[in-house]
């Protein structure tokens, strides 16, 4: 799952079908991680949950983008990126979806699950994918 401040940043990525990586701990965790099966989700800070995505590459460094992408999205692409499909959009609020993954995520409180979501990524088992799929709708 990754937390952004700006949907606009989202919303230029998705339509790129890339997924930057903003830090090196990013990247080495997903290096470590990644599946053919992975998959991710968009949590925008003022928007919450809104999109999912499958991952279709391994990690990429950012000299492999287009020189005009890799000039659109240098901050977020700054450690490498992925390609991406998104796969569904949804209309959420804040308040529902940091209840939601307060909840499914099993967070012993609000201040331990806004330090995760400020690291800009929290590795999710495929039990706590599912039930946000599912509260997702």
């Amino acid at each position: 799952m990754r937390e952004r401040s700006s949907l606009e940043s989202a919303e230029l990525q998705l339509a790129h079908e890339v997924w930057g990586l903003r830090s090196a701990l990013i990247r080495e965790n997903l290096q470590r991680y990644l599946t053919d099966q992975s998959c991710g989700l968009v949590y925008a800070l003022k928007v919450g949950l809104c999109a999912g995505f499958a991952i279709q590459s391994g990690v990429l460094p950012p000299d492999d983008l287009d020189q005009f992408v890799r000039e659109e999205l240098r901050a977020e692409t700054r450690y490498g990126f992925v390609r991406i499909k998104s796969t569904q959009t949804w209309k959420s609020s804040p308040e529902q979806s940091l209840g939601l993954l307060h909840t499914v995520l099993e967070v012993p409180d609000q201040a331990e699950l806004n330090r995760r979501l400020n690291l800009g990524m929290h590795r999710l088992t495929q039990e706590q994918y599912d039930a946000l799929l599912r509260a997702l709708g």
